[in-house]
């Protein structure tokens, strides 16, 4: 008899559980093995947080003074505030709007300062210290899966994990997000917590947390903003970034995926910094 105990993972969906059959409409927890046995994995398309608008697919990423977007660099913990803060729903954005930190190292004058006192204000944030947030730092990969799974209130899946999160104080956040299908870790089954997030790794998560995800090159526009250093369609990161990037309408496609309809104009997000 197999226990059927391991949860695998996949993007965008979250694992319903295992069935004997194709259909999915006997679920088993156990096989017994009298010969080859085929089991089945169920799924369901992850849905996007209430508090996060799925619905307009503005930018969220702006470029650099130079005209890079960098997908290789760090991203602060201000910057990660500040695009969650953009990607609220109005409705939960102007009901939660504070300027009040409970940080020592976020003052009034900071530009950053109403997108983290908000975002704490809703129980997203938290400082690495009670009372200092480090606005500056570059966000790790642990921090940047919890923030996104404090948008779901499901119920954790067990044993989605990775051995090098034993003991981690973001072990079940980590594990939340990896079982929604937001999060991956790397080929050689680590999540490596503690490194530093690229952009491009960041702007990934948050597509799959928003059902953000043009399949091809082709479901994009040619008149589309693009950048000197994502130049290259067949990098992992081409696509996501290209999302992150450009306002623009869509239809969807098929399960998770999209196509680009037009491009729109970005809101103007300078009335709150």
């Amino acid at each position: 008899v197999v226990q059927l105990d391991k949860v695998p993972t996949r993007e965008g969906y979250t694992f319903t559980g295992w069935y004997a059959d194709k259909e999915l409409t006997q679920a088993i927890t156990e096989i017994k093995m009298t010969s080859n046995k085929t089991v089945y994995a169920g799924w369901e398309e992850t849905d996007v947080p209430g508090m996060l608008n799925g619905e307009d697919h503005y930018a969220y990423v702006v470029g650099y003074e130079d005209g890079t977007v960098r997908p290789g660099g760090n991203i602060s913990r201000a910057e990660v505030a500040t695009i969650f803060f953009r990607l609220l729903q109005d409705q939960v954005r102007q009901e939660n709007l504070t300027t009040d930190s409970a940080f020592a190292d976020v003052g009034a004058g900071d530009w950053y300062n109403t997108a983290i006192s908000t975002m704490a204000e809703l129980g997203i944030l938290r400082g690495r210290t009670p009372d200092t947030f480090v606005p500056n730092a570059p966000i790790t990969r642990a921090e940047f899966a919890a923030i996104c799974a404090r948008f779901d209130t499901g119920e954790n899946a067990d044993d989605a994990t990775f051995p090098d999160l034993a003991g981690h104080w973001a072990k079940e956040e980590v594990e939340r997000a990896v079982s929604l299908g937001w999060i991956m870790g790397y080929e050689d089954n680590t999540f490596r917590p503690d490194k530093a997030i690229t952009r491009a790794e960041a702007v990934t998560m948050i597509n799959r947390v928003l059902q953000r995800n043009p399949q091809s090159p082709e479901d994009l526009l040619k008149d589309m903003v693009t950048w000197p250093d994502n130049q290259d369609p067949s990098q992992w990161y081409y696509l996501a970034i290209q999302e992150a990037t450009n306002s623009h309408d869509y239809e969807r496609t098929t399960g998770i995926y999209e196509t680009w309809t037009q491009l729109r104009e970005t809101p103007d997000w300078s009335q709150y910094e």
